[in-house]
């Protein structure tokens, strides 16, 4: 699921991978992680944004796409929702920029 975290993932897929029902996939989950799927995997796109943000300069919306989220707006609103504050405000109480790489290639 990590490395898919710019794709749509459907929990079926998953537990079918897993030859599980979905239902039972997700009780399964979160019984063992503690939280549902969906809700691991926002915690997983959101964190994969913050080391984009601490160590690119890269443009927000661009960051938003790469991290599966649908725009911009989609990427600030849960990340604010998720992290308290809004990307840029993070970016700028965490990280110094300019004495980061400039593209998630060279992550």
């Amino acid at each position: 699921m990590r490395s898919r975290l710019s794709d749509t993932i459907m929990i079926k897929e998953i537990a079918a991978a897993c030859r599980l029902s979905a239902s039972h996939f997700v009780r399964a989950f979160r019984n063992t992680v503690g939280v549902s799927p969906y809700n691991w995997f926002l915690d997983q796109r959101i964190a994969y944004a913050k080391e984009l943000l601490a160590r690119t300069n890269m443009p927000l919306a661009e960051i938003a796409l790469d991290c599966g989220f649908a725009d911009q707006s989609h990427f600030t609103k849960t990340f604010a929702k998720r992290a308290g504050t809004t990307p840029m405000q993070w970016r700028r109480e965490t990280s110094s920029i300019s004495a980061f790489p400039t593209t998630r290639a060279s992550i």
